[in-house]
């Protein structure tokens, strides 16, 4: 239990924590290559407006931003910048010749180098874009188009940079959390699991604590009959001393299951258990004018625990009984699936809220007022269903099958 609670623990924070520094760590890399391509644009611009050169720098070129109120990048241009910005020109006329190539601002590009990107740029059909390491721009001047490139080369570096170490510090900071949770987590998840274990303890002790008082209530009851004859005050006495005798037994069932009672695997035959339990409701079902119909594969056989499994064919079909519609059917449906066996017990009549299915494992949980106690039910009984399944490593669930108006519990068990 407490090893189970620690995994799922970890888990979600690693989760979490991975969600949100994926997003971090995505949004920053996206923003800096965004901003990167955005500084090369304006450079592109500021070029072609100055008719292919870089202008002089403004004389208040120098003054600082302020670092809390500037989070967007805006190209500033120094008297360095016609240095260190590497560019080149190329200008083709209408028929897709090349008229001419400036190469005077760059080194590392061939005359023939620069006709190549020229063409790669003009089959992209688009004024804007990137070619290699380079971020181009096409204008049209008179029958002419101007393709002015600027190598981005040293800038990509850097954002590569940027990338390489925000994802190695993602992965050293997920190793740090998970050793962090390893060590913590334990005392982190004890107050937790110390409640838990203190209402299991408590449920119990209560419970024995109320098998000695029932007793007494149940023979003093026997005792007035014989002294007074039968009345239905006394049998009032005995039904709710029955109920609450079963309410006993299944909330210490179900505490003995969730404290992590270690069933006994056996191979057993779950085809004949299934029909001689489903059998011990059918002439309930017919005193309630109810049908029950039987579908079970003959001689499965898986390994499990025969007294868990006897308590959850009971509890599913008891419950099918009880909540089915007047005059209804009851259905319980065994069969082999590839590696599992399938238990489906149907029952007429439908969930009033199919959304929250789920909460009907869910110990005391009533959906609606139709289940209560005077149907026989406190709501104990689906929860040691579940507990029973999980044990087995099974799979429990309830839904509507609206075609057919019925409702439908299916249990998987592996074999």
């Amino acid at each position: 239990m407490i090893r189970s609670i620690k995994f799922k623990f970890i888990l979600v924070v690693m989760i979490s924590y991975t969600f949100v520094m994926g997003i971090i760590v995505g949004g920053i890399n996206v923003y800096t290559h965004y901003q990167m391509i955005k500084r090369y644009d304006q450079i592109l611009e500021m070029i072609e407006k100055n008719s292919g050169s870089i202008p002089e720098a403004n004389s208040e070129k120098d003054k600082k931003k302020e670092f809390l109120t500037e989070f967007t990048y805006e190209f500033d241009l120094t008297s360095e910048s016609k240095f260190e910005i590497r560019y080149f020109i190329v200008r083709i006329d209408s028929d897709g010749d090349v008229l001419s190539t400036d190469l005077t601002h760059i080194s590392s590009v061939t005359e023939d180098e620069a006709k190549l990107y020229a063409a790669q740029a003009l089959l992209r059909l688009r004024d804007k874009g990137t070619v290699d390491n380079f971020r181009y721009l096409i204008t049209s001047e008179d029958s002419e188009d101007v393709i002015c490139f600027v190598d981005m080369y040293q800038n990509i570096q850097n954002v590569e940079y940027i990338l390489r170490m925000s994802i190695l510090l993602f992965i050293l900071l997920f190793l740090l959390m998970l050793i962090v949770l390893l060590v913590l987590s334990d005392k982190i998840v004890r107050p937790a699991i110390e409640n838990m274990e203190k209402q299991k303890q408590f449920i119990t002790d209560a419970g024995h604590e109320l098998k000695t008082p029932l007793a007494v209530i149940s023979a003093d009851a026997d005792v007035l009959e014989l002294v007074h004859g039968k009345s239905e005050w006394i049998d009032s006495i005995r039904n709710q001393t029955i109920q609450m005798n079963e309410l006993v037994k299944r909330l210490l069932f179900l505490s003995k299951m969730e404290e992590g009672y270690e069933v006994v695997l056996k191979e057993m035959n779950i085809s004949s258990l299934v029909k001689d339990t489903t059998e011990r409701i059918s002439p309930i079902a017919v005193s309630q004018n109810k049908k029950v119909e039987i579908d079970v594969q003959d001689d499965l056989v898986i390994k499990a625990d025969a007294y868990s499994i006897e308590h959850l064919v009971s509890v599913l079909t008891e419950n099918a009984l009880k909540y089915s519609d007047e005059g209804g059917t009851i259905l319980v449906k065994l069969y082999k699936l590839r590696r599992s066996v399938h238990l489906e017990v149907w029952n007429s009549g439908q969930l009033a809220d199919e959304k929250n299915a789920d909460r009907l494992f869910d110990r005391f949980y009533r959906p609606d007022s139709s289940r209560n106690s005077e149907t026989g039910g406190h709501g104990i009984g689906l929860s040691m269903a579940k507990a029973v399944v999980i044990s087995h490593k099974g799979k429990i669930s309830a839904r509507n099958d609206k075609d057919k108006k019925m409702v439908v519990f299916s249990v998987v068990l592996p074999m």
